[in-house]
């Protein structure tokens, strides 16, 4: 079995930490006493915390967009494809003590305390996940499962607005069974 590089588990703890801590939450110094290593060992890597958080969106952009575009090629009918793409909150939400959101939620929601470049890494995941979505909705509408009234864009932006705000407020009140629900009303109203 291979043993994952220090590199790596430093992206993987400074993620889980972000995720349930935040940015401005989360140090180098709780890094190095999970991961078991020096600060200075994490600066070699990621001289700067916005060096880490970089390569941190990064590396979450592609494995989640990559797993959307597999929700997508499927052969599933499109109530079925966004029902698996709001599991994908669904899924982080539930994940170790139900404290966890989305990377991108968490770091948006923190984004003014944090470097401008960042800031349109953050806008092009909400984008990218916006144009996943209006195909889904757009599938849907042509193939009558969904009867919503307005515009697909516009409904695609609630959707992500919905899911990334619902994941925070869930974790703050109510939990996973509160996010369900929301999902569940969410998937009612497309349908008409």
């Amino acid at each position: 079995m291979k043993q994952t590089d220090t590199k790596t588990l430093i992206l993987d703890t400074a993620q889980d930490l972000i995720q349930r801590l935040g940015v401005n939450g989360m140090s180098y110094q709780d890094i190095s006493e999970v991961v078991g290593i020096r600060k200075a060992s994490i600066h070699t890597h990621f001289p700067k915390k916005d060096d880490l958080l970089v390569a941190l969106l990064g590396r979450y952009s592609d494995r989640v967009l990559r797993v959307v575009d597999g929700i997508i090629a499927t052969s599933d009918e499109p109530e079925v494809k966004l029902r698996q793409y709001c599991g994908l909150f669904e899924a982080t939400l539930s994940s170790g003590s139900q404290d966890k959101v989305c990377l991108y939620a968490i770091v948006g929601a923190e984004l003014v305390t944090l470097n401008h470049p960042l800031g349109e890494q953050v806008r092009h995941f909400y984008r990218e996940n916006e144009a996943r979505l209006l195909f889904i909705l757009e599938q849907g509408r042509a193939t009558g499962d969904f009867r919503f009234t307005g515009e697909s864009q516009a409904t695609a932006a609630l959707i992500f607005s919905l899911l990334e705000g619902g994941m925070l407020i869930a974790r703050a009140n109510g939990g996973i069974v509160q996010f369900q629900q929301v999902v569940e009303q969410l998937i009612q109203l497309l349908k008409g």
